[in-house]
């Protein structure tokens, strides 16, 4: 599961922004991450919970927006793949990717590339810096 790694990484950056802004406490973390990174964002927010325990982070809100894929064609054409073609649970159906591994631009059917969708960003930490009374 290399959700768990990729959650220490992302714990790690959030704590160090935290700390250097002398936070009491990591309120969101709100990450940014594209659909074809080939991580669950389910367990990457449970992974994140689990080894943000005891620590100021330990109640944050884990937010995870989905990013889709963008190509690019020598003809010209640039954009985003259909999100249509997204299932309920947001994994890309079977259909979608067969269609991004081979690659083709939608517009002349030319190979095209992929240009983004395998991001993962932290977007924003939102921390507070005193104690509530």
């Amino acid at each position: 599961m290399h959700e768990y790694s990729i959650a220490c990484e992302i714990f790690e950056q959030v704590i160090a922004t935290a700390e250097a802004h002398e936070a009491q406490e990591v309120r969101h973390v709100i990450l940014e991450m594209g659909r074809l990174a080939h991580t669950n964002p389910e367990q990457l927010s449970f992974c994140f919970k689990a080894i943000a325990e005891g620590s100021i982070a330990e109640n944050a809100e884990f937010i995870v927006e989905m990013i889709p894929p963008s190509l690019e064609c020598e003809c010209g054409y640039a954009g985003t793949v259909d999100e249509t073609q997204i299932g309920k649970d947001g994994e890309l159906r079977s259909e979608l990717l067969e269609y991004i591994a081979a690659l083709e631009c939608p517009v002349c059917g030319k190979n095209a590339r992929i240009t983004g969708g395998r991001e993962l960003i932290i977007k924003s930490i939102d921390i507070e810096t005193e104690v509530e009374k």
